[in-house]
Formats: structure tokens, sequence, C-alpha cells
């Protein structure tokens, strides 16, 4: 092993508070691993709850793995060092079982490199009894495993806190025997083992059947709490080295009950579960006892919708502790709620119209209209906030080339308002546009639109930054479309496109040159619409979300939007 990792590791612990150091002998061994940064990772409460439940568990021991920088992977390379743990720095071959909680459909080729690191066979059908039990959660798992099908013993599909016990309670019962896991596993709920199905397509290349093998459920069911209550999701392990390592993190629901037609988060987490706020309140007391944490950083789908946010601020100040707020609507913001962002030294406050017209919102349903807009824009000059950031995205159903142009007028117009002086005579700071591209997500209305296209996206994109041009006071940050195009290929992929993501990782994740060896075709599964007759590749899950409901909304989106031309 690198003595230079090794350090770089070390350094790393010393850092944190709340990690969990267990000895290993007669435990069940987990490697939870993040296929991204250590900064990235480390910022997702998704990941640190999963580490603090499953080390709840006596006779398991569960320890972290993130991906390494550029430079670590030459060290690597060039000192033989598998990817290893950062608890214990054992490799991940070390493992009973290697868990990916899976965020972005980019980190599947993060993924599939750190198995390729650790020498572990990539495809699970080339796993032999001592290789360990390879499996992956996160919202990935449940939107659209099929992409990696071919290289996860199983899935876990859906919400975790209460799977990962039985999980553990099987590998015990069948004494570690990897077949005979595999075998039963498949009948505990939330749990997806892609070795058990069959898939055949038609001749066209689309999807024809699923067939389950003797056993294997037909359907699999999105695993969830019924009672949010019963488990905080917090920032468990403290560090300065996350994004978000200077507050204290406190999920307050989950799900979102605006039903935007683009969003992936606003159906899948259904139904809308929020914490009460007595039990939210407990939680917050017990983070206010430790003098580190100053500020408390609410978390969800969308923070200002909770339905008690204004009992919630109370409870927060009440405790002394300084506020910070991941997502808020500009439909919901109040006087109260700004003016706590600014006590708790917030110096931008984020809102998301996501297009440049009412009637594309309208379309998308982001019902925000324009005077909302100005009025969170009055509410930021008020409160003494210096800075505002928007979020727009291109490339949606139904845009025209109006609705682009709208995007740089209306941050004119924002800029007007927000260029007012202050009550105590401070000028505005900056304006902030960040465009993302729209991707077509499974279980969302638009799962049947075309992605728009790497070049039609990177025109539009010059759009809006020759229209902010003149305006000072205005920056705009975008990614690049061919990255979206990657997202939009793997989003709604099937297993065929685990082909690419092999080639990929085995080019040390140039997927650009992937694409270039791959023999399939991106366009079939991005630019190309989709019949709503279809058969899609996640259609033998259920994750709460009816089919017909989708179907509906997205003909009522491409018929408003005909209304709207007509008229």
């Amino acid at each position: 092993m690198s003595w230079n990792l090794k350090k770089k590791a070390q350094a790393l612990l010393a850092e944190e508070q709340g990690t969990f150091h267990k000895e290993w002998g007669g435990k069940v061994a987990i490697a939870l691993v993040y296929p991204n940064t250590y900064a990235v990772g480390m910022s997702n409460l998704g990941f640190q709850t999963i580490y603090w439940h499953l080390n709840q568990l006596p006779d398991v021991v569960c320890e972290r793995v993130f991906l390494p920088d550029l430079a670590d992977v030459e060290e690597m390379r060039r000192t033989e060092t598998a990817p290893f743990s950062l608890e214990s720095q054992r490799p991940l071959s070390d493992f009973h079982m290697v868990g990916f909680s899976v965020t972005y459909e980019g980190d599947y080729i993060n993924t599939l490199r750190l198995l390729h690191l650790a020498g572990i066979p990539l495809r699970a059908a080339e796993r032999r009894p001592g290789d360990p039990l390879v499996l992956m959660g996160g919202v990935c798992a449940f939107s659209n495993p099929e992409p990696m099908a071919p290289f996860m013993d199983f899935v876990a599909v859906g919400e975790g806190e209460e799977l990962v016990r039985e999980l553990i309670a099987l590998y015990r019962d069948t004494a570690g025997d990897r077949d005979a896991f595999l075998e039963r596993v498949g009948a505990v709920a939330g749990v997806y083992v892609p070795g058990q199905y069959d898939i055949a397509y038609h001749p066209d290349g689309t999807l024809s059947a699923v067939l389950p093998r003797a056993g294997a459920p037909a359907v699999v069911v999105k695993r969830r709490l019924p009672d949010v209550n019963r488990f905080e999701t917090i920032s468990l392990v403290k560090t300065p080295q996350a994004e978000y390592g200077h507050m204290a993190l406190l999920e307050v629901g989950k799900g979102c009950g605006r039903g935007c037609r683009f969003c992936l988060e606003g159906q899948v987490y259904r139904p809308v579960r929020h914490r009460s706020v007595a039990t939210l309140g407990e939680t917050v007391a017990r983070l206010a006892q430790d003098p580190a944490n100053r500020r408390i950083g609410l978390v969800g789908a969308c923070v200002s919708d909770y339905p008690w946010i204004g009992d919630l601020l109370k409870v927060v100040e009440a405790n002394g502790l300084e506020l910070s707020i991941s997502s808020l609507r500009a439909d919901s913001l109040t006087d109260d709620l700004v003016a706590a962002l600014a006590r708790g030294g917030h110096r931008t406050l984020t809102v998301a119209p996501e297009a440049g017209t009412e009637r594309l919102r309208r379309a998308v349903r982001k019902v925000i209209s324009d005077e909302q807009l100005y009025t969170a824009c009055d509410l930021v000059r008020q409160h003494g906030i210096p800075n505002l950031k928007t979020y727009f995205m291109i490339g949606q159903p139904t845009e025209t080339a109006e609705d682009v142009e709208a995007i740089p007028d209306l941050a004119r117009r924002m800029l007007e308002r927000l260029r007012v002086l202050d009550s105590a005579g401070r000028p505005f700071g900056r304006l902030t546009l960040s465009i993302s591209s729209f991707v077509p997500k499974p279980w969302t209305p638009f799962q049947w639109a075309p992605f728009d296209g790497a070049d039609a996206l990177s025109a539009k994109l010059d759009v809006i930054k020759r229209g902010v041009r003149k305006l000072s006071n205005v920056r705009v940050l975008h990614e690049n479309p061919r990255e979206a195009a990657l997202q939009a290929l793997l989003a709604r992929g099937d297993r065929r496109v685990g082909d690419f993501l092999e080639i990929a990782a085995r080019l040390e994740g140039d997927w650009r040159r992937a694409l270039r060896e791959w023999d399939g075709d991106p366009g079939f599964y991005t630019t190309r619409p989709r019949d709503v007759g279809e058969r899609l590749p996640w259609d033998h899950f259920d994750v709460g979300v009816k089919k017909a409901g989708l179907v509906r909304e997205w003909e009522r989106a491409q018929a408003e939007s005909a209304t709207a031309v007509t008229s």
C-alpha cells in the first residue's frame, strides 16, 4: 500500500467528528462506497444515514470508500494499491459486501472504475464465491438501474433505513454463502436481483419483455418508510472537507407535492412525508448542545414548502442556531423566512424559475409568475442579502426560441429590481444565472420526450450569454451540453448500455472515446421520441407513480402548449 495515500486517509480521519471505528472480528464487513470525491460524498445525507444505521448493528462493521483524486489514481497504479476504506485502510476485496450509493448517473462510470481498480470482476455473472457481493442503492437504484444491472449482484430499490437490517439478517442466515444469499434475497421487499430476469427486444431494438425466472417477482416494489418521524436524517460525521461541512444538516421530510413535470425527485419520493415540528425540534435541541454547531442547514426537496416552516424557524432561533436552507420557491418565500436567512449570514438566496416565460413554466408545471420573482428580488434587497442565484433549464418540451430569448430579458428586469438600494444604502452584489440542460428522466411526465441534443443546447446557451453580455453584475454558469447528453443516455438506457459503461471503465473514464468504440446508437436512447405505448426499461418497477397519471400529464403539457400557440 502507498504510504502517501495512507497518510492522506489518516489526515481526513483526523479532521472528522463522529467516525465509527469497530473491530472486524466475527462481523459482517461492508464497504459503503460513494463513487465521487470525499467532499461530495460527505455532503450526502443518505450516504451518512446508511453508514450510521449499519454501524448500529453490533455484528456489522461498515467503512467508507470514495473515488480517489486523479493524482491518487496514478499513485495507486505506481504502487499497486487498490481502493481502500477510510477507517481501516483495507482494500475493497476484503469486504463481504460492497455497496455503492449512487445519486448521479455520471457516477456509473466511477462505480465500475472503482471495481476495476479493486480487481473485482465487473460483471456479476463472472464473480465467484470468494468475491464480495456488489450492490447499488441511492436514487439511481430506483429510477432506472438497468444500465448498471449487468454489474450488480442485487439492487436496493428505495429507502434503506429498515432494509439494511433485513439484508444483514439474511446474510447471517445463509452463513455468507454467495449463491444461497442471492437465491433468497430477491424475496426481500425492495430488492432487485438483475440476474433473475431475462430481457427480450423487438426487431427495431425497443424492449419487448422483462421475464422473471422462477421465484422472482414480476414487479419490484420500491421500499418506503411509512413513518419518517422514526428516522433522523442528519449529518452524523462532521468534517471541514465536506461541501457543507461548516453546518449541521437536517432533512425536514421526503418528497415534494408540486409535481413539476420534469422532476424525478418530486415523483419517486412520493408520497410526501414531512417530519413533525416536535420531532425535528428534538433533533435541533440536541444539535444545539454541541458548541461546534452554530448553523443548521434544513434539507429537503423544497424546504420553503414545509407546512410548518414558521414554527420550525422559531425552534431553530430559540435554540440559538443560525439558519441555512437548501431549496426555496419564489412563490413560498415569506418575509420571516428571508429575514431568518439574513440573520444567519446568508450571502446568496437561490430560486429556480426554470424558464424565462410564464407560458413555459405552466407547460412544465412550475407555476411561478414574473411578479413573484420580482417579490423575491424585493425581499432580497429589503433584508440586505447581496446576491441572488437563479436556476433555468433549456431544452424543455414545448420550448420555443422566444422562451430562450426571454431568459436574458427576465434577468434584465430582475436586475433592475435588485439594483435598487436597500434601506441601509447597500448596493446589490451579483445575479447568477445557472443554466442546466433538460434531461428526460424516468417516472416523470416528460419521460417520453426527446433530449434536445448537444448542438441545439449549445446554440441556446450562446443566445443567453449574448443576451446578458451588456448587463453588469450578471454571471452565467452552465454545464457542458455533451455531459447532459451522457446523462440522457444513462438515465433512459437499458442493459445494452452496460457495454458502453464497461468500455468507459476500461478507458479510465474517457466516455467520449468509449462512445466512439461502442457499437450502440446513443441517439436511440436520447434524441428519439418515445411513444406512450412503448415498454420502458424501468416498467418492471413500482415506485408509487401510476403510469396513467404520467401519460395524462404528458398529454396535458402538449395540449396546453398547442392552446397557447393558437391563442
